[in-house]
């Protein structure tokens, strides 16, 4: 066949296979697009999926975060409470909720900055919303060997005046003023302190006769204000010197009242804090506030013990006719608590106290203050006190420059070790009718005639086991070394139930005990 005749025949095979192939090829194209577009819709929702998954996963980690932020600032809270006082923490832990209405922010912490609940405290006795009252009180028995107290080689060993607190019991009374809100106070109360003290020796008052000689007064507390008191109590140079005038104080001033130790041959110092009725103060005003976290400030006004004040002691608590002044006396003192330097906290105060006895003046300026960092904190102070003498002074002018330093180690929570030093000296210092020294601010001085210079020094220490919060368990001792004319009795050592007389120069004390709060 010729080349022109097979060009036909295969020009018509090319399009009779074309026309057999044609239809399938277009089928099979078909498939290939439906099966693409199924497979874009899966990946379409898988990414749709994916995203919703994401979504999800984001909301989850932002729920942990915000969980995890409250925790870290329920954990701050927490930390915060937990540097509160303990007692204050127990409180709150354990305060129900009053079903007589809401709590009054005046009751919401008691006198004494517990925070106050129905029967959050064993000894409630009474509490109806607007007024709250507790029971309070102290126990404490001590065992003693005292060496040399009226003569050389003489010893006596027994029972002896609690060591370090007086056995007391009372009632502390708080009710909420509504009226204060009225007048920008929504805190303001009106608080109250009845308090006796006893011998756990024989159970016999400290004071004859007498059932409330630590505390009877009555006052108002509010924030904005302060407290505000009127009545039978602490001195306030008192309440302010306890941190560094021995070493069982407050680290800081509050607004509470505080003491010293209570009966051995260091305790004197505290003396150096009274007026003319003692360390307690009858027929007084006292004013206290705290400015800010740091600061708190105090005056005070005795008006004269010498007067009669009530049928209940004639001579004690009231003015005398004509004689306003006389048995009066004034107090002035600041504090700043807690001042962060070096690595721990440093706490001191300034005091003045002046006082009107038989009209002659006593005086004195007081400073100190003690240093906490870690477990140890050193106390340390010194006192300036002068006092006329004789009538119109005719014995002269008495001048004491005394001071005191001490060392508390707090190994463990549940120990304190401590150990002290107390110097009382005095130039032209008055002798009584029976030839010892005169207390400072405590003793009239209008009939001395005989003075003499003179000190004295006692070294203390102790250990001290705080089973829990209301017991201890102590071992303690002191030293008393009397110098040059300085002269003392039991009144001015051990005052307890030993022997009497002039002391010797050299006493030893040692004593154990056990100190129950309630």
């Amino acid at each position: 066949m010729s080349k022109k005749a097979l060009f036909p025949v295969l020009l018509g095979s090319v399009a009779a296979l074309a026309l057999w192939t044609g239809p399938a090829a277009a089928n099979e194209m078909d498939d290939l697009k439906a099966y693409v577009d199924g497979r874009l819709k899966q990946i379409e929702q898988a990414q749709k999926e994916l995203a919703k998954q994401q979504a999800d996963l984001a909301a989850k980690a932002d729920a942990v975060a915000r969980a995890e932020a409250e925790l870290k600032a329920q954990a701050a809270a927490n930390e915060q409470a937990a540097q509160r006082t303990q007692a204050s923490a127990d409180a709150k832990t354990t305060q129900p909720v009053r079903t007589a209405g809401a709590t009054p922010a005046a009751l919401e912490t008691d006198q004494n900055g517990n925070l106050l609940g129905i029967l959050s405290k064993p000894v409630m006795l009474y509490d109806d919303n607007t007024t709250s009252v507790h029971f309070f009180g102290l126990v404490e028995a001590t065992l003693s060997d005292a060496t040399n107290q009226n003569k050389k080689g003489s010893q006596a060993i027994g029972f002896q005046t609690a060591w370090f607190s007086g056995n007391r019991w009372g009632f502390d009374i708080d009710h909420a003023l509504k009226f204060g809100e009225n007048i920008g106070m929504p805190d303001l109360k009106i608080i109250s302190k009845l308090e006796g003290e006893y011998e756990v020796a024989n159970g016999g008052f400290d004071t004859n006769n007498t059932i409330f000689n630590r505390d009877a007064w009555v006052g108002f507390h509010a924030d904005k204000m302060g407290k505000l008191t009127f009545g039978r109590q602490n001195t306030l140079t008192r309440d302010f010197t306890q941190t560094w005038g021995d070493a069982y104080g407050t680290q800081g001033v509050t607004l509470k009242e505080g003491g010293y130790t209570n009966v051995n041959n260091f305790k004197q110092f505290i003396f150096y804090s009274a007026d003319p009725g003692g360390t307690r103060n009858d027929s007084s005003i006292v004013w206290k506030k705290k400015f800010g976290e740091h600061i708190v400030a105090g005056a005070a006004y005795g008006f004269s013990y010498k007067g009669n004040g009530g049928s209940a002691d004639p001579g004690v608590g009231g003015g005398l006719p004509g004689q306003f002044s006389n048995g009066s006396s004034e107090a002035v003192s600041l504090a700043y608590n807690r001042l962060e330097i070096g690595g721990g906290a440093l706490s001191f105060n300034v005091n003045y106290d002046r006082a009107n006895n038989d009209n002659l003046i006593h005086q004195a300026e007081l400073i100190g203050g003690n240093y906490v960092i870690g477990m140890l904190r050193v106390n340390a102070g010194y006192v300036h006190y002068t006092a006329q003498q004789g009538d119109h002074n005719s014995a002269g002018t008495r001048t004491d420059n005394s001071w005191t330093a001490s060392v508390v180690v707090t190994p463990v929570k549940s120990t304190d070790i401590a150990l002290g030093y107390v110097d009382m000296a005095g130039h032209n210092a008055g002798f009584s009718a029976g030839g010892v020294t005169l207390l400072p601010f405590l003793q009239d001085t209008r009939s001395v005639t005989t003075t003499a210079n003179g000190s004295k020094g006692t070294l203390f220490g102790s250990v001290m086991y705080h089973a829990d919060k209301q017991t201890d368990f102590y071992i303690a001792s002191d030293y008393m070394k009397i110098h040059g004319g300085w002269h003392v009795n039991d009144a001015q050592g051990n005052n307890g139930p030993f022997g009497r007389g002039l002391a010797h120069s050299d006493e030893v004390e040692v004593a154990t005990g056990v100190r129950f709060k309630f």
